[in-house]
């Protein structure tokens, strides 16, 4: 019988990393709509090199007001 659900470790993720990094690539997006941001790609590719002080520049804007 255990040999049977052997194959459910092969795809399960241990540890909370996947959903901790999900959860920072959501946060990331939502701000990028914050501030009027219409291409996620685009972006993301703005802000790949210099991502943490790119983002919370992001989180300190007032979001545009064409978004309302």
């Amino acid at each position: 019988m255990r040999d049977r659900w052997s194959i459910e470790g092969w795809h399960w993720i241990p540890g909370n990393g996947a959903g901790a990094m999900a959860t920072l690539r959501t946060a990331a997006m939502n701000l990028l709509r914050l501030v009027g941001c219409r291409a996620m790609r685009a972006g993301m590719q703005a802000v790949m090199y210099d991502n943490i002080t790119a983002l919370l520049a992001m989180a300190t804007r007032q979001p545009s007001p064409d978004l309302w």
